[in-house]
């Protein structure tokens, strides 16, 4: 365990114990997160660098200039191309890594991209709440999901009306509604600590989950796959170019809904539900973290530190990782068993009901014999 890891972690927990909001767009972490958090804070192994317990959100694409579209300025040679290629790339990775260091939240990231041209429409960090019947209207739906713009949306049946051409969907603006569930981005001591830790998130369902790229330190993401996308509306190409004309803003100025109301009202649908799923993925991740990762027993053995500089096991820890790792093993594959054994009994149940169900009505259609 480093030293830098150790400040890092003392900065972190400083700053989430404090009553100074954080520089997130809510200043503070979502509150569904924060059992989790604490539990893997605690370990010390792992801090927490930034999260988001789930959303609900409405995404307006920035779009390239025309510079950015053709390459950039003309006459610039490979190398330089290449360079400056590598100085961005560092440049990003930096501000990644000061992000982490802040602790600052996923939608300090959205900021960035926000600055760039995008824009978020909605964001909602818990499920849709539909209106009464009393209140019910057309366009209820479209003033929430489009919040500030919504004066600028066209329904689908208001462009049928008008007649609308064709429109080349690849380079216009669009609109995306989006459910992203949980992310944590982590922090471990070691690389064999988050290799652990990945084990168990991918146990837990967190398919997406996987160690980040860094030379500075050891980072992991922990994604699951309920992320839902879709595209809903778009701005045509022209109007990134388009001017007004004394204050007024002219049709091109539209955003045009490529759904109906009703599509609309599934995608919150679904996206409800999948609040409930990961709400519930997270409370089995955060059982499972209990029980197998960070409790006294089962705690990340600390690795020493051999002649060349790097970690080694010696036979007493490979043992109890050997241990760790045959338990978890045991368990998966009982699970499995009992699945499959309990899916087989159902199976045998429903063909006796289908058997038993065939000979009832053929005794009660068999004819009766004359005596």
């Amino acid at each position: 365990m480093s030293d830098g890891f150790l400040t890092r972690k003392k900065t972190i927990l400083v700053a989430l114990n404090s009553d100074t909001p954080d520089k997130s767009p809510k200043g503070y972490v979502d509150e569904p997160l924060l059992p989790l958090i604490v539990l893997i804070n605690n370990h010390q192994d792992y801090v927490t660098t930034s999260s988001c317990s789930g959303r609900i959100c409405t995404y307006l694409e920035g779009i390239e200039s025309e510079a950015e579209e053709e390459g950039g300025e003309t006459g610039t040679s490979i190398d330089t191309k290449e360079e400056e290629k590598e100085n961005q790339e560092d440049k990003e990775d930096d501000e990644t890594i000061k992000g982490y260091d802040e602790n600052t939240s996923l939608a300090a990231v959205e900021a960035a991209k926000r600055a760039k041209g995008g824009q978020w429409l909605y964001v909602s960090h818990d499920p849709v709440v539909f209106p009464d019947q009393s209140s019910d209207h057309p366009r209820w739906i479209v003033d929430t999901l489009f919040g500030p713009e919504a004066h600028r949306v066209v329904l689908m049946e208001d462009q049928h009306k008008a007649g609308m051409r064709t429109i080349d969907m690849a380079r216009s603006q669009l609109v995306y509604f989006k459910f992203e569930p949980m992310i944590l981005h982590i922090e471990a001591a070691t690389p064999v600590a988050a290799k652990t830790f990945l084990n168990h998130s991918l146990f837990s369902g967190y398919r997406n989950s996987g160690i980040l790229p860094s030379v500075k330190r050891t980072m992991l993401a922990i994604r699951s796959t309920l992320k839902l996308d879709a595209p809903i509306a778009y701005i045509p190409s022209s109007t990134s170019s388009s001017s007004t004309t004394a204050g007024t803003t002219t049709d091109e100025g539209k955003i045009y809904l490529m759904v109906s109301l009703s599509y609309l009202r599934v995608l919150i649908d679904l996206s409800n539900d999948k609040f409930k799923m990961n709400v519930a993925q997270m409370a089995r991740f955060e059982e499972r973290l209990t029980k197998h990762l960070l409790n006294a027993e089962n705690s990340t053995i600390t690795k020493k530190v051999g002649d060349q500089g790097g970690e080694w096991e010696d036979a007493e820890a490979r043992k109890e990782r050997k241990r760790r790792e045959g338990m978890m093993k045991q368990e998966e594959t009982a699970r499995a068993r009992a699945e499959k054994k309990q899916a087989a009994a159902e199976a045998a149940a429903a063909e006796a009901a289908r058997k038993a169900a065939a000979e009832a009505e053929a005794t009660t259609d068999k004819p009766a014999t004359s005596s």
